[in-house]
């Protein structure tokens, strides 16, 4: 079987691996369809350096083979998702329900090993815990999408918010462009920044209320304007860096909340007023990987159909273009790039 390995910064090859063999508690999946996250970009990119790496947490395939200890019901020949970030079950985090915590399921690899989620594979071993039964009606490429939209309804959730509520999201990339896709299924009104002039016009075709260009226009005016002066009752930085942060918390309501979706890359330092916090009653959230259940409900979601993530797929490239792939998945102009098998 072959796996796409990153060895070095901007080097990405194939190489040959033996079969792998699973544990009674495991499930072996024949990958059809892998996503290029950030997270991989960033390997490739060279902002993380802990190579080999064979990254692809978001996928979706058909299961080959599962072990005898496997208590979901999944069957050989089912099409399903795979959750490919581990969790321990057993650590302080995951005894408390916050299994997306796990103390040991990080990125903390042997030297020179090779390592990483290795949906970037034709097959893969995952445990059983970590697969889901999709809909045999959606296309591998949607299905790859899971992961993100688990991300996102979890994102949306930690925000509080209830119908009629206005919203500001930083940033129309994937992820921001997702989140306007829940936000609207919850019945909340949005407001989104973005400077380039393609993605706002997508943000408004997908149903942003307002596209709000921040180097251009005042963005707490906007949102004066749009709220009776009383500013939204949530924020969700998904980008933008730390100037979009802090025009995020200036916009929250009295008994606000922002959700740091995205991370601040390269690191920043936010500058808050504490009184706003006292006496606003402003609360500060963030978010990083999926549950169990938000996972559950984005293969629900996509299995019936309520939600349509098909435009947030840009190219579909063979594993064997992996290279062009990976270089295509960093490049601005695309949202995500699917590697098929």
């Amino acid at each position: 079987m072959k796996k796409a390995v990153i060895t070095a910064k901007e080097t990405v090859e194939l190489q040959e691996f033996p079969m792998p063999e699973i544990r009674e508690d495991q499930v072996l999946v024949k990958v059809k369809a892998c996503g290029l996250c950030t997270f991989e970009q960033r390997y490739f990119t060279g902002g993380k350096e802990q190579y080999p790496f064979n990254g692809g947490h978001e996928v979706c395939g058909v299961v080959e083979q599962v072990g005898s200890r496997v208590a979901s019901g999944i069957q050989p020949g089912d099409k399903v998702v795979v959750a490919a970030i581990t969790r321990c079950g057993e650590c302080y985090y995951c005894q408390r329900g916050m299994d997306n915590m796990c103390a040991n399921g990080g990125d903390n690899p042997e030297p020179d090993t090779l390592w990483g989620p290795g949906g970037l594979s034709e097959y893969m071993v995952a445990e059983g815990y970590q697969v889901y039964k999709v809909s045999d009606e959606i296309d591998f490429s949607v299905g790859t999408l899971a992961e993100p939209l688990a991300c996102v309804l979890r994102s949306v959730q930690k925000a509080h918010v209830t119908y009629g509520d206005t919203v500001v999201i930083t940033g129309a990339g994937i992820m921001g462009l997702l989140h306007v896709k829940v936000a609207k299924l919850s019945g909340l009104k949005v407001i989104i920044t973005e400077v380039d002039e393609a993605r706002k016009a997508t943000a408004l075709r997908l149903g942003a209320d307002r596209v709000v260009d921040p180097t251009k226009e005042d963005l707490l005016a906007v949102v004066r304007e749009m709220t009776d002066g009383r500013g939204v009752e949530a924020v969700f930085y998904t980008a933008g860096g730390a100037k979009a942060a802090e025009q995020g918390i200036d916009a929250l309501a009295k008994g606000g909340t922002i959700v740091f979706y995205g991370a601040i890359y390269p690191k920043g330092t936010v500058s808050i007023d504490p009184n706003k916090i006292h006496y606003d009653e402003i609360n500060f959230t963030g978010l990083v990987s999926t549950t169990k259940e938000s996972f559950r409900e984005s293969a629900r979601m996509l299995s019936e159909g309520l939600i349509d993530v098909r435009e947030f797929i840009s190219e579909e490239v063979p594993l064997e273009q992996i290279d062009y792939a990976f270089r295509r998945a960093v490049s601005p102009d695309t949202y995500r790039v699917i590697v098929r098998l």
